[in-house]
């Protein structure tokens, strides 16, 4: 796909949904971190940057679809197939009955 039909996707789908569906609660979850930092910030020192609070929404985003969004999707569309379990071979079957015939 080339990279402006990739962008055009990105700007006219995905985004708008973004916004629609997850814009409310990041922020909602962005301003209790902010409201946190400042909280635990001395009246003396820097307070955080909005970048740094960035980079840790964005470590966080990410974690977030590696550990709990991407997987799932994954097992939806790449189901992983169950392998059938091997027959016995004549062998080890009748080695058991062996040993079932020697211990009774």
């Amino acid at each position: 796909m080339s990279e402006d039909i990739a962008f055009k996707i990105q700007l006219g789908v995905i985004l708008p949904k973004l916004k629609q569906s997850v814009s409310k609660n990041i922020s909602t979850i962005i301003e209790e971190h902010v409201t946190l930092l400042r909280e635990g910030t001395l009246p003396n020192e820097e307070s955080t940057s909005m970048e740094d609070i960035k980079g840790l929404i964005m470590q966080s985003l990410e974690i977030f679809l590696d550990n709990d969004v991407l997987p799932e999707i994954d097992k939806k569309y790449n189901p992983v197939e169950e392998v059938p379990e091997v027959a016995e071979s004549a062998e080890e079957a009748a080695e058991k009955e062996e040993s079932a015939e020697a211990a009774a």
